[in-house]
Formats: C-alpha cells, sequence, structure tokens
C-alpha cells in the first residue's frame, strides 16, 4: 500500500531544493531603500536636497546603483499626468529629485524643463476640450431644459454637469486626450530610463 503524504510533506520537499539568493535579497533591500529615500524627500516638508544628496553620496558602487534604481522607480511614479493647476506646488520637489538624479546632466535637465510645459498645456486642452464639448452640446441641452421646464416649471436649469449623455461623451474625449499624453509621456520616461542607465 502505497504511503499517502501530507500536503505539508510534499511542501516541504519542493522548498528543500529552494535556497535564498543573498546577494537578490541584499539588491531589493536597497532598492527599497532608494524608494524610500525618495519619497521621502518627496514627501517630508522637512527633507532638503543637501540632506537627500549626502545620503545618496553614502552609497557606493553597486550598492549605489540599486539605491539609484530604487529612487528613480518612486521618480517615475511622481511623473503622471496632472488634475489640477495645483500640481505645481508639489512638481517642484520632483524636478529637483530628477536633478539629484541625474546629476548634472544637462540632456535631463533640458528634458525635465519641458515636462512643466507639457503638463500645462495638457491642462489647456482639457479646458478647451472641455469648452468646446459644452458649445457643441448647448443647442441639445436648451432643447432638453425646455421639455423638462414644461414639467418642472420655468426656473428649471440644466447644467451640462446633470447631463448623463454629457458627461459620457465628455468622459470618452478626456480618455482619448488622456490617452494620448499618457503615451508621450510614457515615451519620455522611457528616455529619462535611458539618460539615468536604469533597466
Amino acid at each position: 500500500m502505497a504511503i499517502i503524504k501530507s500536503a505539508w510533506e510534499l511542501a516541504l520537499e519542493k522548498t528543500e531544493n529552494l535556497q535564498a539568493d543573498p546577494k537578490k535579497i541584499k539588491k531589493e533591500q536597497l532598492v527599497k531603500e532608494g524608494r524610500q529615500l525618495a519619497a521621502t524627500f518627496l514627501m517630508d516638508i522637512d527633507a532638503t536636497k543637501e540632506g537627500t544628496v549626502k545620503q545618496y553620496a553614502s552609497y557606493a558602487g553597486e550598492e549605489k546603483d540599486s539605491v539609484k534604481e530604487g529612487m528613480v522607480i518612486t521618480f517615475l511614479s511622481n511623473l503622471s499626468l496632472p488634475r489640477s493647476a495645483a500640481y505645481k506646488e508639489s512638481f517642484s520637489k520632483v524636478l529637483e529629485l530628477g536633478e539629484i538624479l541625474g546629476d548634472g546632466n544637462e540632456e535631463l535637465k533640458e528634458m525635465l524643463g519641458q515636462l512643466e510645459g507639457f503638463f500645462s498645456q495638457y491642462l489647456e486642452n482639457q479646458e478647451d476640450l472641455i469648452e468646446r464639448m459644452k458649445q457643441q452640446f448647448a443647442p441639445h441641452l436648451q432643447q432638453k431644459q425646455a421639455q423638462l421646464q414644461q414639467q418642472y416649471g420655468p426656473n428649471f436649469t440644466l447644467r451640462p454637469e446633470q447631463d448623463p449623455e454629457f458627461m459620457k461623451l465628455l468622459e470618452k474625449q478626456l480618455g482619448q486626450l488622456d490617452e494620448q499624453y499618457t503615451n508621450i509621456l510614457n515615451q519620455v520616461k522611457d528616455q529619462i530610463k535611458q539618460i539615468l542607465g536604469v533597466a
């Protein structure tokens, strides 16, 4: 009669051959430290550029490369399309982080400088699109409003934001705009990775 092994025994057999790779673990830890260093710089009001540069400089060789990789991951994840003009407040800190990572690289400096204009243009295009959509939809909305005034009285006003049909069309158009800008931003991020020498 065959011996039936428990799931526990089977799991133990499978894991016996697995060895923890200390180099890999160390690298992952350093990448994590880099991410935390960058996040602290971006989020902590008291974190200074000088302090972050000093901490980053305390690493050397392969360790510094791993920390840099983590910092770049955090940096790139903070390069996203803005939701409002208030992005400029936090964006200056993101740019500073890019300068730390670029260590005087002129190509990167120029690229980051252009990003602020790119983000402002995106917000302007978004506003223009909303206004154009409202103008195009106005006759249709007035017609709907007239029908609803018969039902609810002459004081009833219908704003475009209250109309599901308008909002659906607007959402679709804004989605296409987002997609175009996101594609360009992703290309820029890929170029930044190349400049910074991070895969």
